[in-house]
């Protein structure tokens, strides 16, 4: 298993992780991997771009709890604006999204 590079504390407590609900889905068309999904964080709608359609369809997300890394840099991907990581673990067969346990509000910090 590849390992990055160690990191300090310090960095690690610059990452916002939140509990976020899917709202909605829908696959970007012109990409075999891209996934565009509708958040609530915490009463705050927004967009990110993930690359899970391989694993997911659309229809299976909405109404998930997810984990994001909520305070990465927005960027477009395919013409659309992501504000936001999701976080999920796998290889190339298989990605299962992060989730909380149990049932936690939307916006919750991961600590």
């Amino acid at each position: 298993m590849e390992q990055k590079p160690n990191i300090s504390y310090s960095d690690f407590e610059k990452l916002d992780l939140r509990v976020a609900k899917i709202i909605a889905a829908e696959a970007i068309e012109a990409s075999e991997k891209l996934v565009k999904i509708s958040l609530d964080v915490g009463g705050e709608s927004r967009h990110i771009v993930a690359g899970i359609k391989k694993y997911y369809t659309p229809e299976e997300l909405v109404g998930k709890l997810i984990v994001i890394v909520a305070n990465l840099e927005a960027r477009k991907l395919m013409g659309e604006e992501s504000r936001g990581m999701l976080l999920a673990a796998g290889d190339d067969e298989h990605v299962i999204l992060l989730a909380p346990e149990k049932e936690i509000i939307s916006g919750a910090r991961v600590r």
